[in-house]
């Protein structure tokens, strides 16, 4: 059934694109940042249950916001593209709650979170509210999160936290793109017209949005976690940005990839903090 969706969808937008580079870019667009919905399921919504629950309101959306634990620091953390908060439960479980408060948001479109799209460009919007808003510590984030994160403190560097653990970092927006239209197999049309939508949107090209620009400029210390079996992120990208990012350390990790769920991770992370 995935695939025929999958093959549907690269067709649809073929065809759309053929007819409209307006509409047709517009669509391809929408669809590169729709995450397909994943309900909940009961034992992630119990853990949750356990947390205070707030939204914060960004645009015309509401955010989902849990807390846990009434220490002096706070730790946000920031999961990446298709999770939520419950991706974080065993750092919950494990951090000292008399010593940390630990915030987390569900991004848009993202477990109880309101919204259809997500994106980068939202991601670090929604960051920079958060840390103008709250008092933050630190910041432990994977993948888009992560990502979101450098590039917020690469634009605002007034922002930047003493130190952020960040989680299978992905490379630049480029290579999500080229994925997108390998899998979908559409016509570099359809490539083309998705970017020049994208620049209106965002008012900066695809290529703008790498680790590597970010890295060097970054003021934080940096735990980079990354499994050299990343088949999502690869390896190479955190050795780079390790190699550049001043004040970092990388800790490599094989066998785990890209989700990095393993309590040695959770253990490194919590090292680091404390």
């Amino acid at each position: 059934m995935k695939k025929i969706i999958i093959h549907f969808l690269g067709v649809y937008l073929n065809a759309i694109n053929m007819v409209s580079k307006k509409v047709g870019g517009k669509h391809a667009f929408l669809l590169f940042c729709y995450p397909f919905p994943v309900k909940l399921k009961s034992k992630q919504q119990q853990f949750l249950e356990t947390s205070k629950q707030y939204f914060i309101h960004f645009k015309t959306n509401k955010i989902a916001t849990y807390e846990w634990g009434n220490g002096e620091k706070t730790i946000l953390c920031l999961h990446g593209w298709q999770s939520q908060t419950y991706r974080w439960k065993k750092y919950i479980e494990e951090l000292d709650k008399e010593k940390y408060k630990i915030v987390a948001i569900d991004a848009p479109a993202h477990g109880n979170s309101d919204g259809k799209i997500f994106n980068v460009p939202m991601y670090v919007q929604i960051i920079e509210k958060i840390l103008t808003d709250k008092k933050i510590d630190y910041i432990l984030a994977h993948s888009l999160g992560a990502f979101s994160t450098m590039c917020l403190f690469y634009e605002k560097p007034e922002l930047a936290l003493k130190k952020v653990a960040l989680l299978g970092t992905p490379g630049k927006a480029t290579d999500f793109i080229d994925e997108y239209a390998k899998i979908l197999k559409t016509h570099p049309r359809v490539k083309h017209n998705l970017i020049q939508y994208f620049i209106n949107y965002s008012g900066m090209k695809p290529d703008y949005y790498d680790t590597l620009r970010f890295a060097p400029s970054q003021t934080s210390q940096a735990l980079l976690i990354h499994d050299i079996q990343d088949k999502e992120a690869p390896y190479h990208y955190a050795e780079s940005i390790a190699a550049i990012w001043p004040n970092s350390h990388l800790h490599t990790t094989q066998g785990y990839g890209h989700k990095l769920r393993d309590i040695s991770v959770v253990n490194k992370v919590i090292q680091f903090f404390d």
